[in-house]
Protein backbone atom coordinates (compact mmCIF):
# COMPACT_ATOMS: atom_id res chain seq x y z
CA UNK A 1 0.00 0.00 0.00
CA UNK A 2 1.81 3.63 -1.18
CA UNK A 3 1.63 6.21 1.28
CA UNK A 4 -0.41 9.40 1.08
CA UNK A 5 2.53 11.63 1.88
CA UNK A 6 5.61 11.24 0.48
CA UNK A 7 9.24 13.02 0.80
CA UNK A 8 10.43 14.34 -2.64
CA UNK A 9 13.73 16.40 -3.53
CA UNK A 10 14.06 19.20 -5.61
CA UNK A 11 17.40 20.08 -7.08
CA UNK A 12 17.40 24.24 -6.69
CA UNK A 13 20.98 24.72 -8.23
CA UNK A 14 22.33 28.39 -8.95
CA UNK A 15 18.69 29.63 -7.17
CA UNK A 16 18.83 27.76 -3.96
CA UNK A 17 19.65 30.72 -1.88
CA UNK A 18 17.17 32.89 -3.22
CA UNK A 19 14.40 30.48 -2.77
CA UNK A 20 15.45 29.57 0.50
CA UNK A 21 15.53 33.63 1.59
CA UNK A 22 12.27 33.32 0.34
CA UNK A 23 10.30 30.58 1.77
CA UNK A 24 11.94 31.58 4.65
CA UNK A 25 10.67 34.96 5.19
CA UNK A 26 7.87 35.45 2.76
CA UNK A 27 4.65 34.75 4.72
CA UNK A 28 3.38 33.17 1.77
CA UNK A 29 5.61 30.26 2.03
CA UNK A 30 4.84 29.25 6.13
CA UNK A 31 2.75 26.84 5.11
CA UNK A 32 5.97 25.52 2.45
CA UNK A 33 8.49 26.18 5.55
CA UNK A 34 7.26 23.60 7.69
CA UNK A 35 7.01 20.93 5.55
CA UNK A 36 10.78 20.99 3.83
CA UNK A 37 14.19 20.94 5.03
CA UNK A 38 17.08 22.34 2.98
CA UNK A 39 20.73 20.90 2.37
CA UNK A 40 22.93 23.85 1.39
CA UNK A 41 25.95 21.56 0.27
CA UNK A 42 23.35 19.76 -2.47
CA UNK A 43 21.81 23.40 -3.23
CA UNK A 44 18.67 20.70 -2.94
CA UNK A 45 15.47 21.19 -0.79
CA UNK A 46 13.63 18.09 0.22
CA UNK A 47 9.57 18.52 1.04
CA UNK A 48 6.84 16.68 2.06
CA UNK A 49 3.61 16.21 -0.60
CA UNK A 50 0.59 13.96 -0.89
CA UNK A 51 -1.15 11.60 -3.65
CA UNK A 52 -3.50 9.17 -3.69
CA UNK A 53 -2.28 6.16 -5.23
CA UNK A 54 -4.99 3.51 -4.45
CA UNK A 55 -4.31 -0.53 -4.67
CA UNK A 56 -5.00 -1.79 -7.59
CA UNK A 57 -8.77 -3.15 -7.62
CA UNK A 58 -9.43 -5.62 -11.06
CA UNK A 59 -12.57 -4.77 -12.73
CA UNK A 60 -12.72 -1.08 -11.76
CA UNK A 61 -11.71 1.90 -13.85
CA UNK A 62 -9.01 3.94 -13.19
CA UNK A 63 -9.53 7.47 -13.06
CA UNK A 64 -7.30 10.16 -12.36
CA UNK A 65 -8.64 13.34 -10.52
CA UNK A 66 -5.42 15.75 -11.56
CA UNK A 67 -5.13 18.83 -9.58
CA UNK A 68 -2.49 21.55 -9.61
CA UNK A 69 -0.75 21.60 -6.00
CA UNK A 70 -1.19 20.35 -2.80
CA UNK A 71 -2.23 22.77 -0.10
CA UNK A 72 -0.08 22.48 2.68
CA UNK A 73 -2.11 22.28 5.90
CA UNK A 74 -4.17 19.15 4.26
CA UNK A 75 -0.76 17.74 3.82
CA UNK A 76 0.64 18.46 8.01
CA UNK A 77 -3.00 16.67 8.31
CA UNK A 78 -1.91 13.86 6.56
CA UNK A 79 -5.03 13.85 3.40
CA UNK A 80 -5.88 15.68 0.82
CA UNK A 81 -8.87 18.47 1.41
CA UNK A 82 -8.51 17.60 4.81
CA UNK A 83 -8.19 21.76 6.12
CA UNK A 84 -11.14 23.13 7.03
CA UNK A 85 -12.10 25.00 4.04
CA UNK A 86 -11.96 22.18 1.87
CA UNK A 87 -13.60 19.06 3.55
CA UNK A 88 -17.00 19.34 2.25
CA UNK A 89 -14.79 17.67 -1.41
CA UNK A 90 -15.33 14.37 0.60
CA UNK A 91 -19.44 15.44 1.10
CA UNK A 92 -19.31 16.60 -3.05
CA UNK A 93 -17.74 13.08 -3.66
CA UNK A 94 -19.87 10.62 -1.58
CA UNK A 95 -22.73 12.29 -2.38
CA UNK A 96 -22.25 11.02 -6.06
CA UNK A 97 -23.96 8.14 -7.16
CA UNK A 98 -20.89 6.16 -8.37
CA UNK A 99 -19.90 6.07 -5.11
CA UNK A 100 -20.66 4.67 -1.46
CA UNK A 101 -19.23 3.66 1.74
CA UNK A 102 -19.44 0.32 2.35
CA UNK A 103 -21.73 0.50 5.87
CA UNK A 104 -18.88 -1.58 7.80
CA UNK A 105 -16.34 1.13 6.76
CA UNK A 106 -18.99 4.40 6.95
CA UNK A 107 -17.23 7.54 8.15
CA UNK A 108 -18.65 10.66 9.06
CA UNK A 109 -17.23 13.32 6.59
CA UNK A 110 -19.47 16.11 7.63
CA UNK A 111 -17.95 16.52 11.57
CA UNK A 112 -14.50 15.26 11.62
CA UNK A 113 -12.42 13.89 14.75
CA UNK A 114 -8.37 13.47 15.17
CA UNK A 115 -9.07 9.86 13.03
CA UNK A 116 -10.42 11.03 10.26
CA UNK A 117 -8.25 12.25 8.44
CA UNK A 118 -5.96 8.81 8.46
CA UNK A 119 -9.28 6.75 8.22
CA UNK A 120 -10.68 8.27 5.33
CA UNK A 121 -7.20 8.29 3.53
CA UNK A 122 -6.77 4.81 4.26
CA UNK A 123 -9.98 3.45 2.91
CA UNK A 124 -9.15 5.67 -0.30
CA UNK A 125 -5.56 4.23 -0.69
CA UNK A 126 -7.17 0.81 -0.37
CA UNK A 127 -10.58 1.35 -2.67
CA UNK A 128 -12.95 0.31 -0.02
CA UNK A 129 -16.09 2.34 -1.36
CA UNK A 130 -18.98 1.06 -3.65
CA UNK A 131 -17.95 2.15 -7.36
CA UNK A 132 -17.45 0.82 -10.90
CA UNK A 133 -14.07 3.44 -10.52
CA UNK A 134 -11.05 3.64 -8.54
CA UNK A 135 -9.54 6.87 -7.81
CA UNK A 136 -6.20 8.50 -8.45
CA UNK A 137 -5.30 11.62 -7.02
CA UNK A 138 -2.00 13.93 -8.29
CA UNK A 139 -1.03 16.49 -7.76
CA UNK A 140 0.95 18.11 -11.25
CA UNK A 141 3.11 20.20 -9.35
CA UNK A 142 3.85 18.39 -6.21
CA UNK A 143 5.46 21.23 -4.19
CA UNK A 144 2.78 22.55 -1.43
CA UNK A 145 2.01 26.35 -1.90
CA UNK A 146 -1.42 27.74 -1.06
CA UNK A 147 -2.05 28.89 -4.05
CA UNK A 148 -0.90 27.83 -7.98
CA UNK A 149 0.20 31.28 -8.53
CA UNK A 150 2.39 31.42 -4.87
CA UNK A 151 4.22 28.12 -6.63
CA UNK A 152 4.94 30.10 -9.86
CA UNK A 153 5.86 33.03 -8.06
CA UNK A 154 8.53 30.78 -5.96
CA UNK A 155 10.75 29.63 -9.32
CA UNK A 156 9.49 32.81 -11.57
CA UNK A 157 13.58 34.19 -11.88
CA UNK A 158 15.05 30.68 -12.89
CA UNK A 159 13.81 29.82 -16.27
CA UNK A 160 15.92 27.08 -16.46
CA UNK A 161 14.53 25.41 -13.37
CA UNK A 162 10.99 25.88 -14.32
CA UNK A 163 11.39 24.50 -17.81
CA UNK A 164 13.31 21.53 -15.78
CA UNK A 165 9.90 21.27 -12.92
CA UNK A 166 7.28 21.27 -16.01
CA UNK A 167 9.17 18.63 -17.99
CA UNK A 168 9.48 16.35 -14.62
CA UNK A 169 5.76 17.02 -13.80
CA UNK A 170 4.84 16.19 -17.46
CA UNK A 171 6.81 12.77 -17.45
CA UNK A 172 5.29 11.93 -13.88
CA UNK A 173 1.95 12.33 -15.26
CA UNK A 174 2.60 9.98 -18.35
CA UNK A 175 4.24 7.68 -16.57
CA UNK A 176 1.50 7.38 -13.93
CA UNK A 177 -1.42 6.85 -16.64
CA UNK A 178 0.64 4.45 -18.35
CA UNK A 179 1.59 2.40 -15.42
CA UNK A 180 -1.89 2.18 -14.12
CA UNK A 181 -3.61 2.13 -17.27
CA UNK A 182 -5.39 5.42 -16.85
CA UNK A 183 -7.43 6.22 -19.60
CA UNK A 184 -9.53 9.29 -18.06
CA UNK A 185 -8.26 12.11 -16.10
CA UNK A 186 -10.84 14.85 -14.37
CA UNK A 187 -8.80 18.34 -14.21
CA UNK A 188 -10.10 20.78 -11.73
CA UNK A 189 -8.96 23.96 -13.08
CA UNK A 190 -8.94 25.19 -16.18
CA UNK A 191 -5.51 26.78 -16.75
CA UNK A 192 -4.58 22.72 -15.71
CA UNK A 193 -7.24 21.11 -18.16
CA UNK A 194 -6.18 23.99 -21.06
CA UNK A 195 -1.84 22.90 -20.51
CA UNK A 196 -2.41 19.62 -20.34
CA UNK A 197 -5.41 19.30 -23.07
CA UNK A 198 -3.46 22.41 -25.35
CA UNK A 199 -7.08 23.12 -26.05
CA UNK A 200 -8.85 26.47 -25.20
CA UNK A 201 -12.04 25.23 -23.23
CA UNK A 202 -13.97 28.19 -21.55
CA UNK A 203 -14.27 28.38 -18.15
CA UNK A 204 -16.87 26.89 -15.93
CA UNK A 205 -19.34 30.05 -15.74
CA UNK A 206 -19.47 30.67 -19.68
CA UNK A 207 -20.03 26.92 -19.73
CA UNK A 208 -22.99 26.92 -16.92
CA UNK A 209 -24.09 29.76 -18.31
CA UNK A 210 -24.29 28.75 -22.21
CA UNK A 211 -25.88 25.62 -21.38
CA UNK A 212 -28.58 27.03 -19.19
CA UNK A 213 -29.35 29.10 -22.35
CA UNK A 214 -29.85 25.97 -24.37
CA UNK A 215 -31.01 23.94 -22.01
CA UNK A 216 -33.78 24.76 -19.69
CA UNK A 217 -33.24 22.04 -16.76
CA UNK A 218 -30.40 21.74 -14.22
CA UNK A 219 -29.58 18.35 -15.25
CA UNK A 220 -28.98 19.00 -19.22
CA UNK A 221 -26.92 21.33 -18.14
CA UNK A 222 -24.33 18.77 -16.19
CA UNK A 223 -25.04 16.69 -19.13
CA UNK A 224 -23.74 19.82 -21.77
CA UNK A 225 -20.75 20.18 -19.74
CA UNK A 226 -19.87 16.68 -20.21
CA UNK A 227 -19.63 17.05 -23.67
CA UNK A 228 -18.56 20.44 -23.51
CA UNK A 229 -15.55 20.09 -21.35
CA UNK A 230 -13.83 16.85 -22.90
CA UNK A 231 -10.97 16.66 -24.78
CA UNK A 232 -7.44 14.48 -25.10
CA UNK A 233 -3.68 14.24 -24.66
CA UNK A 234 -1.63 11.19 -24.87
CA UNK A 235 -4.63 8.61 -25.66
CA UNK A 236 -6.17 9.64 -22.13
CA UNK A 237 -9.52 11.45 -22.29
CA UNK A 238 -9.53 14.88 -20.12
CA UNK A 239 -12.89 15.76 -18.50
CA UNK A 240 -12.84 19.74 -16.67
CA UNK A 241 -14.61 19.16 -13.49
CA UNK A 242 -15.42 22.33 -11.19
CA UNK A 243 -12.40 24.24 -9.36
CA UNK A 244 -12.42 22.60 -5.73
CA UNK A 245 -13.61 26.05 -4.43
CA UNK A 246 -16.82 25.79 -6.35
CA UNK A 247 -17.56 22.79 -4.56
CA UNK A 248 -20.90 24.29 -2.45
CA UNK A 249 -22.16 26.14 -5.48
CA UNK A 250 -25.97 25.07 -5.59
CA UNK A 251 -28.11 24.71 -8.70
CA UNK A 252 -32.38 26.50 -9.07
CA UNK A 253 -33.23 23.13 -7.19
CA UNK A 254 -30.69 23.49 -4.61
CA UNK A 255 -28.11 20.70 -6.05
CA UNK A 256 -24.69 21.06 -6.13
CA UNK A 257 -23.15 21.81 -9.14
CA UNK A 258 -19.79 19.80 -8.69
CA UNK A 259 -21.20 16.57 -7.31
CA UNK A 260 -24.04 16.94 -10.38
CA UNK A 261 -21.31 17.41 -13.19
CA UNK A 262 -19.30 14.63 -11.41
CA UNK A 263 -21.60 12.44 -12.01
CA UNK A 264 -22.38 13.32 -15.77
CA UNK A 265 -18.57 12.56 -16.14
CA UNK A 266 -18.63 9.38 -14.63
CA UNK A 267 -21.89 8.48 -16.69
CA UNK A 268 -20.20 9.62 -19.55
CA UNK A 269 -17.17 7.47 -18.58
CA UNK A 270 -19.45 4.76 -18.14
CA UNK A 271 -21.03 4.80 -21.80
CA UNK A 272 -17.79 5.01 -23.80
CA UNK A 273 -15.59 2.39 -21.73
Amino acid sequence: MEPIITKRVLELGSSFDSIKRKIETDSKYCGLKKLCKFYPDEKRLEYCTERIYPSECPGRIPILFLFSNPYPDSVRRGLLFSEPHSKAFWQRLFESKHFRMRPSDEINIECWDNSTPKRLGQLMVEGRYESDFLLYFHCYYPVPTNQLQDFRSLFKRDAELRKAIDMTSKTELVRLTKEKDVKHIVAFTVPLFRMITKTNKPGWRNLISGAKHDFPKDEDVEERWARLSLANANDVDVYMCLDTKWKNVTTRKGKRHFTLILDAIFKRILETK
